[in-house]
């Protein structure tokens, strides 16, 4: 059992250091945050109130 989770915890943080060493640009957090305010208000105008 310990040997399984030295294996997941050496996997894991090499999958995690790869991430941080992606070069690639991602979707910022604003990004991200503007598009979900924008399926919310689309939702509000769709439903009707009660």
């Amino acid at each position: 059992m310990a040997a399984e989770a030295n294996s997941y915890d050496t996997w894991f943080c090499a999958q995690v250091q790869a991430t941080l060493e992606d070069a690639r640009s991602g979707t910022s957090q604003v990004q991200v945050m503007q598009a979900a305010q924008a399926l919310i208000d689309a939702k509000r105008q769709v439903e009707p109130k009660s």
